[in-house]
This record gives structure tokens, C-alpha cells and sequence, in this order.
């Protein structure tokens, strides 16, 4: 039996029919299946706006028809120490709270290139990441608010190469600060969890295999 809330399985069956569907469509040549998987599209998006808390867009089957076979989206945050333990977190200007700086891996950009280049656009500084932490998938971990999109989650413990600038800004982030692990300010959980830091942290403390879902 499921511990699923409904609006949970909904979700969850929309993103499996949207991958489904996209998936199809990539491979099939028949009109009428092509058709069939468009109808299979739209379907998930309509089931997808009955169980969003905010407006998603319309089916495209423009999109659709070029997404090509559909896998997790990664996203990858970092973990830079300070010597006394405490880490570096960036306020976020979209929902005023703190997180660990990182985003999305571009195109033709390895994980390693996208979260130092996120820690630098997000924090200001420069940093080399020297060590895997984790894997996860963002569906196994209470994250908030759910995506309608399944992700994969890579944690990196990363060296601080340059200082810190405390007045540092960006379009993104609106402060920059040191926390202690063990008294961290309001987090955005759609982001990252404190457990997670608590995860980079003892991995800085003690380098050890990358944990994986």
C-alpha cells in the first residue's frame, strides 16, 4: 500500500507520462502514434495544473516533439569550509533564504566546471572541487515544493581559493555568509537540506565514498 499523499501520485504519474511521452516521440514515425504520444502529453500536463501550486505552461508539442529520450536534470551544489568548521551559504534573492550556492549543469559543461562556476556567480569567490559527497535523487529526499521534473542531486566539498567578499552581490543572491553546521539559518528546501550540509560536512572532515541513492 502507498504512504504517498494523491496529489504526490498525481505528480509523480504525470512526470512518468510527460517522460513517456517524450520518450516516444524521439523514436516513433508512425503518424498516428505520433499523435497518440502528443495526446499522452497533454494529458500529463493537464493532471500536472491540477496539483500545481503555481501556473505551469501550456503542452507545446513543438518542445515535446524535440526533447528527445527524457532523463533526470542535475543539479549540482558546493560545500566550501571554512577551518572552524563553519559553511559558506548565499541568501537567495527568490525566496529570501539560505542555501549552498550551485544550479543547474549547462550543456557540454562538466559537473566539476558547473559547480565552480556556480560558487563564483553565487558567491564571488573561486574555488576548486575536490571531492564527490553525494548523489541524490531530489524524489528521494523531503524537498519543498515538489518539481515537475525528476533530478539528480551532486554534492561536491570544494577549497576556497580566493576571500570572501561580505558585501559580494549578485541577481541571485543578495548576501554571503559563514554558518556554523550545527545552528543554520532558514534554509530553502527546495534547494538543499540540512542534513545534506550535514552530509558535506563530515565528508570534509573525512573524505570517504560518495554517498548515492
Amino acid at each position: 500500500m502507498t504512504t504517498e499523499r494523491p496529489a504526490d501520485e498525481v505528480r509523480r504519474t504525470a512526470m512518468e507520462l510527460t517522460a513517456l511521452a517524450e520518450s516516444g516521440l524521439a523514436y516513433c514515425r508512425d503518424q498516428f502514434d505520433i499523435e497518440r504520444f502528443h495526446r499522452i502529453g497533454t494529458l500529463a500536463r493537464e493532471l500536472m495544473h491540477h496539483v500545481s501550486s503555481e501556473d505551469l505552461p501550456v503542452y507545446e508539442r513543438a518542445v515535446a516533439s524535440v526533447a528527445g529520450y527524457t532523463t533526470p536534470k542535475l543539479d549540482v551544489r558546493g560545500g566550501v569550509f571554512a577551518p572552524d568548521g563553519r559553511v559558506l551559504l548565499v541568501r537567495e534573492v527568490s525566496d529570501d533564504q539560505w542555501t549552498l550556492p550551485g544550479g543547474w549543469c549547462n550543456v557540454l559543461e562538466t559537473p566539476r566546471e558547473a559547480v565552480e562556476r556556480e560558487i563564483l556567480e553565487e558567491a564571488g569567490i573561486r574555488v576548486s572541487a575536490i571531492h564527490l559527497a553525494g548523489l541524490l535523487d531530489r524524489e528521494a529526499w523531503p524537498h519543498h515544493p515538489p518539481y515537475d521534473r525528476h533530478v539528480y542531486k551532486l554534492f561536491f566539498v570544494c577549497d576556497q581559493l580566493g576571500d570572501v567578499d561580505p558585501d559580494f552581490v549578485s541577481n541571485e543572491t543578495s548576501e554571503v555568509a559563514w554558518h556554523p553546521v550545527d545552528d543554520l539559518p532558514e534554509l530553502s528546501v527546495a534547494r538543499v537540506l540540512p542534513e545534506q550540509i550535514q552530509m558535506l560536512h563530515r565528508h570534509w572532515q573525512n573524505p570517504e565514498p560518495a554517498h548515492f541513492d
